[in-house]
């Protein structure tokens, strides 16, 4: 993440496209695949390819926050 400076947790798998662990327990099939995990460790979103654009994810990640900051 330092390195590319990206300010987001970002994963990828070693080896052969498709035949890595991350792929094989999340049921991937393309890349980039783009997930948005709220704070109980749900999936709430997910874009295959591209997200579609820059308004969808922050009003995906602002209601999460929302949501999370009501929790407590």
């Amino acid at each position: 993440m330092d390195k590319e400076k990206l300010p987001w947790r970002t994963f990828a798998d070693p080896g052969a496209l498709g035949e890595g662990p991350i792929t094989t327990k999340w049921n991937l099939s393309a890349t980039p695949t783009f997930y948005v995990i709220d704070h109980k460790g749900v999936i709430r979103h997910k874009w295959v390819g591209s997200p579609p654009g820059e308004k969808a994810i922050d009003a995906a990640l602002e209601k999460l926050i929302r949501a999370a900051e009501r929790d407590g």
